[in-house]
């Protein structure tokens, strides 16, 4: 961890000039109105959060395996689902999963 310490006595200019662009406005803010697209994002961060508190780093592995089981039952929305939490977990790992369903077709 880096810690910065200015000189004993001296007030470092980076703290005391304002920012010149004004407040920044957080890219995660949630001030737009909701639409429906909103709440099934949020479904998906949830999802993705859910998986990786249980598994860890191995949460997008998981979240493929839980869509070739879908696929193989046959549960096409169900799959798009579990493809789109590992799409917010390992975008690669999603699009080499979707590549080889593809070439499966």
């Amino acid at each position: 961890m880096l810690r910065f310490a200015p000189r004993y006595g001296i007030i470092s200019p980076c703290l005391v000039r304002p920012a010149r662009r004004g407040p920044i406005r957080a890219a995660n803010d949630n001030g737009a109105p909701r639409t429906g697209q909103d709440l099934q994002a949020d479904s998906l961060v949830d999802g993705a959060l859910r998986l990786f508190g249980t598994h860890g780093l191995a949460a997008a592995a998981r979240a493929c395996e839980a869509a070739r089981e879908a696929e193989c039952r046959g549960d096409r929305e169900s799959a798009e689902w579990w493809i789109a939490v590992c799409d917010m977990l390992d975008h690669r790992m999603a699009r080499a999963f979707r590549r080889q369903q593809a070439r499966a077709r």
